[in-house]
This record gives C-alpha cells, structure tokens and sequence, in this order.
C-alpha cells in the first residue's frame, strides 16, 4: 500500500500546485487530474492543470466550462513560475512528457509522481506507485480517503472515467471485486454511469466512423493469426476528416479476433515518427516488447514511439513481436 505522507506534507507546506500527465492523454489521465484537482482545492489550494497535448473532444464533458484543463502550447511557460509543487499522473517516463519534459526537467520545486505502469525513469520524484492498481484513478482515489478528502460529483466522475476506460469498461482482467466496489462508491457519490457512457462511447463523429472503417480494411495478420496490426495514416486522418485522438481504442478492434495474441496500432505522427499501442489476450509482455523502442505501460496494454518511416516501424515491431511469441 502506499504511504500518502510525503503528499500529505506536501499539502501542508505549499499553496501553489501545478498537475501534469502523458502525451494524447486518455481517460484515465484527465480523470485522474480532475480528481487530484479536486482534492487539492477541497484543501485550500491553487491548482492549476496543464497538459502538454489539448484534450481529445470526447472527454470534454470532464472540463464542462473548458477552464480546467490548459494546452502547454498555448501558454506563456513563464505563467507557472509561481507553482510550488508539480504533481505527475499516469506516467512515469520521460518520453511520455513530450514538449513538457524540459520543463519539467528545470522545475526548482518538488515533483510527485502517482501512477500505475511498470516502467520507470528517474524523473527526479517522490513516486507514489502501485503497479497492481488497475487505473491512476484508483491510487486518487486511495489519495482522496487518505487525505480526508470527499467525493463530489465533479471528482466521482473523473474517478469512475479513470478507472472504467482503463479496464476497458470493466472487462480487462486488471477488474477485481475491489475495482467494481470503487465504482459502486464513485456511482453512490454522483457519478453517472449511463450519462458517462453516452458521453464517452455515444458522441463518436462521422471523421471517426470513417477512420476506423479505413482500420479495419487495412487489418492484417501474421504468425497464422496470432498476430494481427493494422496502421492510420497523415493522409487517412485527412481524407476521413478525423483527428488523432479518434485513433484511441481501435487497437482493441486487433485482439477482438479468435486466435489473437497480440494485437498492433502504428499510427504516423503530424510531426513525423510513429506512435505504437500493443494489447495482448494471451499472457505476452506488451510492455516488455515495448520497451525495446523506449517506450512502456502493463503486460496486457503498452505504447511506444519510434522515429522511423511507418513501414520501417511495422517491420520493426513486427520482428520484436515474433520474436516473443516464437523466441526460439
């Protein structure tokens, strides 16, 4: 279990709080900000939250005023001269930073960091870290009860999102019985499930549908099936009029199929290089095979980023991938 303490001492000593986490952030980050925020201002604080990408169209119902969460690219970094304490959530590598990480790097105060993934750097932190949680928004969570916090319903929310889009909706094996009583306390607290669900999976946009059509057709196999990838494209993004947040969850489409291991998403970044998301169904390490390119993440969900042609990158992953199915 963790040792809130060093948090709760941290609370006690400063006013001013800066929250952060990963690059094309998810559910469970922004949720996972939206409760430590929360938290932080039931205490007195000034918080601010700034990411270092904008946040995906489909979690706008976590920010309804669009005052909570700020674009790094759109700020003077000079405005956050005045943050005492930088809180990190839901990463805990330097890559996962993008544009932020020299800032952060150059932060003077002291720096937090709450996450779940196996993967570590020295991210000059106090780590306050379970890689047996199933979400960051757990360990808020956890955070919330330690530190005498309460649920409101703006934080129930961000809470229950966290968690349930990093279970999948619950059906990932990382869900417990303690993962669906959490739920069942969030939900008691306010949060609401079936608007939740609509908001999240039930405002999709023509640009989306299309891409994951364009996904789908390229869909392939490798290793008998056992394997299968499929790739998004700079000019599949513009001729389907999709952003690349829409990409989120298609790679779950690859390990849908009977037979599948492993399933791969490689999609080509606007400012050149490949993204990476791995998911396996059958006990290989995704974030062993990932952490081969520098990247990382859990044994069933990992992502990468490599600075190489698209082709060149699927043969590359393509390679790790047979051989830690087949290492012989």
């Amino acid at each position: 279990m963790i040792d809130w303490t060093p948090l709760a001492d941290l609370i006690e000593k400063h006013d001013r709080f800066l929250l952060t986490t990963h690059i094309r952030p998810d559910g469970d980050a922004l949720g996972s900000e939206v409760g430590m925020a929360g938290l932080l201002r039931q205490k007195g604080k000034d918080v601010r939250v700034v990411n270092t990408s904008t946040t995906p169209p489909r979690y706008d119902f976590l920010d309804p005023d669009g005052t909570l969460f700020e674009h790094f690219g759109s700020i003077d970094p000079a405005t956050l001269a005045d943050r005492e304490v930088l809180v990190i959530l839901d990463l805990s590598a330097w890559t996962q930073l993008g544009d932020m990480a020299d800032f952060v790097r150059a932060f003077p105060g002291p720096r937090v960091v709450v996450d779940h993934h196996v993967s570590q750097d020295d991210l000059g932190a106090v780590f306050l870290k379970d890689t047996s949680a199933e979400a960051a928004g757990t360990l808020v969570m956890r955070a919330v009860k330690a530190l005498g916090g309460s649920f409101t319903k703006e934080v129930a929310v961000g809470l229950f999102t966290a968690i349930a889009m990093d279970t999948g909706w619950f059906r990932h094996p990382n869900t417990g019985p303690a993962t669906l009583q959490a739920a069942s306390e969030l939900i008691e607290a306010g949060a609401e499930i079936d608007q939740i669900y609509r908001d999240l999976f039930e405002r999709g946009t023509l640009g989306r549908l299309r891409l994951t059509g364009e996904f789908l057709a390229k869909l392939k196999t490798d290793l008998g099936g056992r394997v299968a990838y499929s790739t998004v494209t700079r000019d599949d993004l513009q001729r389907t009029g999709s952003i690349p947040s829409d990409s989120e969850d298609l790679v779950d489409y690859t390990v849908s199929m009977r037979g599948v291991e492993i399933g791969i998403l490689l999609m080509e970044l606007e400012k050149g290089g490949v993204k990476g998301s791995l998911r396996s169904r059958a006990g290989a390490d995704c974030a062993r095979i990932a952490a081969e390119f520098g990247g990382g993440g859990h044994k069933a969900a990992a992502g990468l980023s490599m600075d190489a042609p698209l082709d060149v990158a699927v043969e590359r992953v393509l390679a790790a991938v047979r051989k830690a199915l087949d290492p012989a």
